[in-house]
């Protein structure tokens, strides 16, 4: 790879887990500033949450759903697939519901598609193999990092 392209896979890593940090702090505002405010972001087809969340707008609800169930304790970046403005990763997040109490954990991966440096799309499964074949990358031909 690429020192160019190198730079650009860590610059659009650090865009991903801004938005993730914002949401965690409950800074709604702060999340949605990496996003194009064209962003198209589907959650996992068959979770409680399912959905396509179009616009800044839409996004800024979805997020504020979450925080009023959950408590969000930390998400962490288990693997990551990379090629230029094209990322998968593999997340953890663990949360505690705000009614029940109850500690919850979510292993999953996303698809991510950025341009000029904002998130243009946001795509959920369950696995990895599906949010690689979303992204057109594979293990094999694309930059990993963890």
């Amino acid at each position: 790879m690429s020192k160019q392209n190198s730079d650009v896979v860590r610059t659009n890593i650090q865009v991903v887990r801004g938005v993730y940090d914002g949401w965690i702090d409950g800074d709604v505002t702060r999340a949605l500033e990496y996003l194009d405010p064209g962003i198209v972001w589907e959650a996992i087809p068959d979770a409680p949450d399912a959905g396509t969340h179009r616009g800044r707008a839409g996004v800024r609800r979805h997020m504020e759903d979450w925080l009023g169930d959950f408590d969000i304790l930390g998400l962490d970046f288990e693997e990551i697939i990379a090629e230029g403005e094209r990322l998968v990763i593999t997340q953890y997040m663990r949360a505690t519901g705000r009614g029940s109490g109850a500690k919850t954990e979510f292993h999953y991966a996303a698809a991510y598609r950025l341009e000029q440096g904002k998130i243009v799309e946001i795509r959920e499964f369950r696995t990895k193999v599906e949010a690689l074949e979303a992204a057109g990358l594979s293990e094999h031909d694309a930059h990993a990092e963890s």
